[in-house]
C-alpha cells in the first residue's frame, strides 16, 4: 500500500515535468491499469517514479545533518548569532553606547570582537543573563530591610 510520502513524490515529479492531474492519472492507468494513486503498490510506485525520472524529473536528496567537526576546525560566528546579539543589545538599551558592548565582549571572550561560533554563544548567554536580571529587578524591586 502506498504512503503519503510516496504520493507526494509522484506529484512533485509530475509538477517538474509539467503534468496536470489528468495526465498523471493517465500515466498511472497506462502502467498499472489502476484509476487511483492510493491503490498503487510499492513496486508500481517505483515504476512510475522511474518513468518520471527517465522523462527528466529529478529526485532531490535530503540534506544530511552536519557531521561532527574535527577538533582543529573552528566555526565562525553565524549571521543569526550576530542578529541575536544586536536584538539583545537593543533590548538592554546599549545601542547608543557601542563601547559598552565592546567592553562586555572583551570581558567575556577576551577579544575585541566576536569571531567564533563559541564566542557568539558565550556573548549571547551573557547578554540573556543580564537581561533576565534587569527584568527581574524591574518586576521585583529590592525591599528595604527593617531596622
Amino acid at each position: 500500500m502506498i504512503n503519503a510520502k510516496q504520493i507526494k513524490l509522484i506529484w512533485v515529479l509530475a509538477r517538474q515535468l509539467g503534468f496536470d492531474e489528468g495526465q498523471v492519472h493517465d500515466i498511472i492507468f497506462q502502467f498499472t491499469a489502476r484509476k487511483s494513486i492510493k491503490a498503487l503498490s510499492d513496486i508500481e510506485v517505483s515504476q512510475i517514479v522511474d518513468h518520471f525520472i527517465q522523462l527528466g524529473a529529478q529526485v532531490k536528496k535530503r540534506r544530511e545533518p552536519p557531521k561532527e567537526l574535527p577538533l582543529n576546525v573552528v566555526e565562525l560566528v553565524t549571521q543569526k548569532q550576530i542578529r541575536l546579539v544586536d536584538l539583545l543589545t537593543i533590548e538592554l538599551g546599549w545601542q547608543e553606547d557601542p563601547e559598552r558592548l565592546k567592553g562586555f565582549v572583551r570581558r567575556v571572550v577576551k577579544r575585541d570582537r566576536i569571531i567564533t561560533k563559541q564566542d557568539g554563544m558565550k556573548v549571547i548567554e551573557g547578554l540573556k543573563s543580564i537581561l533576565n536580571k534587569k527584568k527581574g529587578e524591574s518586576f521585583f524591586p529590592k525591599t528595604q530591610k527593617a531596622v
